[in-house]
């Protein structure tokens, strides 16, 4: 099967699981008096040294420095900050300064208290609406990868940070995290930073939405227990009548002899828009070297119905994507491929959670489901522009909350109304 592993021949099994932005103001920031930002801004601040290490990326030791720093770290998003990640980065840009590494090191011992790899990018500023989307502009970031710090994330430390990287780069406007948790140390470190710190701005680009994680206890069956008993009866209905449709299989994607068959899911199943976003072929065979690749793809009759495209690291699956056959939408293909992902997943016994990111389930979640609330933010030079750009963007996301408000209310008005006539009749 062009090296993709057949994981079954699908057998009835498994159970419901969950579905698929909220905005809130950021902390209020310790009063103090701010301390000018910038000229004269020391690369060294007592007690730490901060220096960029990319250099050193495939050192023997400094890896066994950064690995240690992984495993003890709580982020959203560790497979960004891995080695393995920073060498896809490597394989596939071509770039070879758009990833530096900038460690915080005790000035005292030497001994590594902080890392982060640092992206540069053009950070687009607009107005969106669900595919619509107008640019007003674009900011030159850092982008913190993982959206938090390996290891220490005092303020002091994010301090040191911030005023090394803003100095060493003038071209870098801002730290840039795309999702960082709302109640996490580094989005309180980052504001008590900005708030000591007068000529640095933290804004919240699109507010903070909601994030999903499915758990995963180990154990198929454990997690089956979890639901009710119609949950598994309407999941084994559903994969009796695929079965009864046509030959059932269920494909793993990951390794690169078998992205030949996640190609031929995506051109079969996904729309132009997600097409246009999803990286190329070539890119998903440099991630499957690296381990981060592990896609499924159901097939049916010999043919694609439904596909997962998703990344893994440690003990998490990142789902990006789920694509489906329109046609074969009255069978659940997108409810059925999830959970015998999620058998495939269990059989392992090393995965504890597949993170959805950030989503909006268009039906209620079930109770599994655990939801954080992340938020992109952008901790930035203080310049009118910039405080142009994103007052804009924060203004017309708080017009579009409140629409989505209006409309769900109105909705509801006509639900009732609708009601009362039929009772009526």
């Amino acid at each position: 099967m062009g090296g993709a592993k057949v994981l079954k021949q699908v057998d009835i099994s498994s159970a419901e699981v969950g579905a698929w932005a909220c905005r809130t103001e950021a902390p209020a920031a310790p009063q103090a008096g701010p301390r000018r930002f910038g000229a004269g801004a020391s690369a060294r601040l007592q007690p730490y040294r901060v220096q960029w290490e990319t250099e050193r990326e495939h050192d023997p030791v400094f890896l066994r420095e950064w690995r240690s720093l992984l495993a003890a770290s709580s982020g959203p998003e560790p497979i960004y900050q891995s080695p393995e990640f920073l060498q896809y980065i490597r394989a596939t840009s071509q770039d070879p300064a758009e990833v530096e590494i900038l460690t915080v090191r005790d000035a005292g011992d030497g001994r590594l208290l902080a890392l982060t790899p640092i992206r540069y990018r053009d950070l687009a500023i607009g107005l969106q609406v669900r595919h619509w989307r107008m640019k007003l502009g674009s900011l030159h970031v850092g982008t913190v990868m993982g959206s938090a710090m390996l290891g220490e994330e005092s303020p002091a430390v994010l301090e040191s940070l911030v005023r090394f990287l803003l100095s060493e780069r003038p071209r870098v406007v801002g730290l840039s995290l795309p999702a960082l948790p709302q109640h996490s140390a580094c989005q309180l470190s980052l504001h008590a930073v900005a708030s000591s710190q007068r000529g640095l701005v933290a804004c919240m680009l699109n507010g903070w939405r909601e994030c999903h994680k499915i758990p995963l206890p180990g154990d198929f069956n454990a997690y089956l227990a979890q639901f009710g008993s119609k949950h598994r009866y309407n999941l084994k209905r559903q994969i009796r009548l695929l079965r009864e449709h046509a030959p059932l299989e269920l494909l793993r994607i990951d390794q690169p002899g078998a992205v030949d068959q996640l190609a031929v899911a995506i051109e079969r199943l996904a729309p132009s828009e997600v097409k246009a976003a999803l990286i190329s072929n070539e890119k998903f065979v440099v991630m499957a070297r690296q381990g981060l690749l592990r896609c499924y793809v159901l097939q049916s009759g010999g043919m694609p119905v439904a596909a997962l495209v998703a990344t893994q690291y440690g003990e998490t699956l990142h789902l990006h994507n789920v694509l489906t056959d329109p046609a074969m939408l009255r069978f659940s293909v997108g409810t059925s491929i999830l959970y015998l992902a999620i058998e495939d997943l269990s059989s392992e016994g090393r995965f504890s959670a597949i993170d959805l990111g950030y989503s909006s389930p268009s039906h209620s979640h079930q109770s599994s489901n655990r939801v954080e609330m992340r938020g992109h933010l952008l901790l930035y030079k203080s310049s009118l522009r910039t405080s142009a750009l994103c007052s804009a963007e924060r203004l017309f996301g708080e017009w579009l909350e409140r629409a989505k408000g209006w409309h769900q209310a109105v909705k509801g008005w006509r639900a009732r109304r609708a009601a009362k006539a039929a009772k009526a009749a």
